[in-house]
């Protein structure tokens, strides 16, 4: 449930980015299996102000954002689309732009930027094959070791970096790239 998290196990000296942030997981929503894009949507609009960071409050937040802009991959079976989390931001007035690769990811977490990220996952397996699942998620820091993430957790380096090289990042133009808020709608 939405909740505010803290990177609690950071390494203090090397820590970079958000020490919390309130965060939106899939069960906030009714499209539990397929909702990540829209829990990542309302992460990043919380953070930007356009909700409140209120437990009580997140649930109807959720299901509204669903609502009108519900996940839409092969008739949301597959999750939501890039273009679908970039309209659910535009909507509430937060145009976002497209970081390049793990520099750019690095430099926006410094500034306390969280960036939305797509990132392969395991999959269920149908005749003993894994099909190919991603997830949305908030990276919102980084220390030498480790990414954290919303509505996931802590990542080393080395699994961010290979998950989001993957094919279902690529397939929808995420791979080695994530999303930010543009310049003139950052808090100050």
């Amino acid at each position: 449930m939405a909740k505010t998290i803290h990177a609690t196990e950071f390494d203090g000296l090397n820590y970079r980015g958000l020490h919390s942030i309130f965060e939106f997981t899939n069960w906030d929503g009714r499209y539990r299996r397929f909702n990540c894009g829209q829990a990542a949507a309302c992460t990043f609009l919380t953070q930007h102000g356009k909700f409140e960071p209120d437990a009580a409050k997140a649930p109807a937040f959720m299901q509204t954002v669903e609502r009108e802009h519900p996940p839409n991959n092969l008739g949301g079976w597959l999750g939501t689309s890039r273009g679908r989390v970039e309209r659910i931001c535009r909507a509430f007035d937060l145009p976002l732009e497209q970081t390049a690769g793990e520099g750019e990811l690095r430099l926006h977490l410094r500034d306390r930027r969280p960036v939305i990220v797509m990132l392969a996952v395991p999959g269920p397996r149908i005749v003993g094959i894994p099909l190919p699942m991603g997830h949305w998620m908030v990276a919102y820091g980084f220390d030498d070791e480790h990414v954290y993430l919303t509505n996931y957790g802590r990542m080393t380096w080395d699994q961010f970096r290979e998950r989001w090289d993957k094919f279902v990042p690529r397939l929808i133009r995420m791979r080695n790239c994530g999303l930010f808020a543009a310049e003139n709608h950052c808090p100050k």
